[in-house]
Formats: structure tokens, sequence, C-alpha cells
């Protein structure tokens, strides 16, 4: 119905603003998220419209990259995440293409409006089984706020000089998966969310090529949405009862349905697949490991008090089980 010129957004944003819901409707979750990502991308878009044709742009992504990194190192929020998302795709497509920036720019607004509909609609039909609302309770890094921030905001800006040579406009929202990694204060607790980040990538590309192989022998739209149900349907049953961290699911959900949408648009299914695991694999493992070995020269090792870990495979590990 909406003939979205970026399919992909429309289908991956909206699932991802979806699974990070928890418990009873809190409008601050299901209406600001939406709104702050929109705010964000629309801010970001303008900063590299303004600033593409001048060389501070390099500069001022740098900036943007360690000021989020601090916000999150030193307050533990969700801010920094918002803009990092939105200033690692804004500059590569300015870069790019910058006639496409008002496209992609375009069609984030739209998926985050999806979302802002589709998640109170949802809460409407199925109401929650709490009326408790979930609150975070977000906690600082325990230490190397500056010089960590400046660490990763480096390795982040590398990574966007990669991405801007080897991928494509159309699969740009597939960069978000290499970032993720990065945000996490420890070095193991980048590799725990870099290996979280593949494995799901691995799922969610068995559940798409599970999908493509069905859709072959039945090529219609209500066929389409039949799998893409039952998809997110045993995704979100797993992220209740699966062996894995929940935060595994809903990203194999979001990575199959990315992989669905750019498959049926591109014509493409394999070449989709095998860049978005290569991709995966080497963004992620490869940011990873090198915060890890910087980290490793220029920082002691440091760990809050009580042993806490913001990364939930790693709170299963020291705990026996999650605890966010």
């Amino acid at each position: 119905m909406l003939r979205p010129a970026l399919g992909t957004l429309c289908a991956v944003i909206p699932m991802a603003l979806l699974a990070g819901q928890r418990k009873a409707f809190n409008p601050a979750r299901a209406i600001g998220g939406p709104v702050a990502l929109a705010v964000m991308v629309w801010v970001m878009a303008a900063i590299v419209a303004l600033t593409r044709p001048i060389p501070a742009l390099l500069l001022i992504m740098g900036l943007l990259f360690f000021g989020a990194f601090y916000v999150t190192r030193r307050t533990g929020s969700a801010v920094g995440m918002l803009i990092l998302i939105a200033g690692v795709m804004m500059p590569i497509v300015g870069m790019k293409d910058p006639s496409l920036l008002m496209v992609l720019r375009d069609g984030f607004l739209l998926a985050c409006l999806v979302a802002g509909i589709a998640i109170p609609l949802l809460y409407l039909l199925l109401p929650a089984a709490t009326r408790e609302r979930h609150e975070d309770a977000p906690r600082p890094a325990p230490g190397h706020h500056g010089a960590g921030s400046l660490i990763r905001a480096v390795v982040l800006l590398a990574l966007c000089f990669w991405l801007y040579a080897v991928l494509p406009v159309s699969d740009l929202i597939l960069a978000i998966a290499a970032v993720f990694p990065l945000i996490f204060p420890t070095r193991d607790e980048a590799f725990a969310k870099a290996a979280e980040r593949s494995l799901a990538t691995l799922y969610g590309a068995a559940a798409a090529l599970a999908v493509l192989a069905a859709l072959s022998l039945s090529a219609h739209f209500a066929t389409l949405l039949c799998l893409v149900f039952l998809t997110t349907y045993l995704f979100g049953e797993a992220m209740i009862s699966g062996r894995r961290s929940a935060s595994v699911y809903p990203f194999a959900a979001s990575s199959a349905l990315g992989l669905v949408a750019t498959a049926l648009t591109t014509g493409s299914p394999g070449a989709a697949l095998v860049g978005r695991i290569v991709l995966t694999l080497a963004g992620a493992l490869g940011a990873a490991l090198l915060v890890a070995h910087l980290d490793w020269l220029f920082l002691t090792p440091v760990r809050h008090a009580d042993d806490h870990s913001p990364h939930p495979a790693i709170q299963r590990r020291r705990r026996g089980q999650e605890i966010v």
C-alpha cells in the first residue's frame, strides 16, 4: 500500500523498534522511540547536506561519533545509539550519491511513521498481560569514558570508509549490524555482541532461505504474508523460551525480513544472503577486534564493583540469568 522507495527500511526499522518493547504500553518507548529516531535522522541528513561540499564533513562526523559514544559510556543512555545509527548511514549516502540522501531520509521517516502507528495498534489489539511498565535502568561504563569513546569513534570512522567503498546504497541498512558491537564498554562485551549479531544473521539467513524456497512454490502475496507472520511468530516465541539471549531473536527476525525484502526487490537472493553474512562477520568482528586491540594497548582493564555487564550473554555466564 505504501510503495516505499526503500522497502527494506520499512520492514527492518519497525521490526527492530517493535522488538524493543517490554511489558505494558509505555508511550515514551512506543511512540517516543520512533519520534526520536526520526528527528535524529532528519538532523543528521541536514548536517550532511550542509557540510558535504567542504572538508569539514569528516571532522564533524568524527566529533558526532565521539559525542555519541561519550554520552553512552558516561550515562548508559540509548540516545547515543540513535546518533550512531543515523550518523553512519547519512554520511555514506551523502558521499556516494547526494541525490539519494533525501530519499534515504524520507525512507527512514516513513519507517518511523509505520513503527509509531503499528506499535500502539499492536498493544491495542493484543494488550500486555501486565500493567507494569518497563523502565530502563542504564548504568555508565566503569571507566575510560573519554579515551574509550575516542578509540571507538576512530574505529567507526574507518568502518564508514570501508562501508562506503564496498556497500551499495540499496543495502546500506545492513551497516547497522556492524555498529552495535562498538557501543559496549569492554572488549569482552564487544566480542560477545559481535558473535551474537553474527549468529542472529545466520538464523535470519536460514529463515529467509526457507521463506524464499516456499515462495518459489507458490508466488502469491498472501503466501508471503503468511510466511512472514510465521517467521516473526517463531522468533518471537524464541525470545521467551529460546536457549540464546533474548536479543538474538529480534535481530534474527529483522535480518530475515530485510533479506527477504532485498531479495524480492533486487532479484538476487543469493547475493543478498552472502553479502549480509560477509558484511556482518567482517564488519562486526573486524571492528570488535580492532577496538579490543586498541583497548588492550592504551587502556587498563576496569569493571564495575559488582561485576555488572550490560550484555545479556555475559550476564547469563556470570549470574545464570539475564537482568536487563
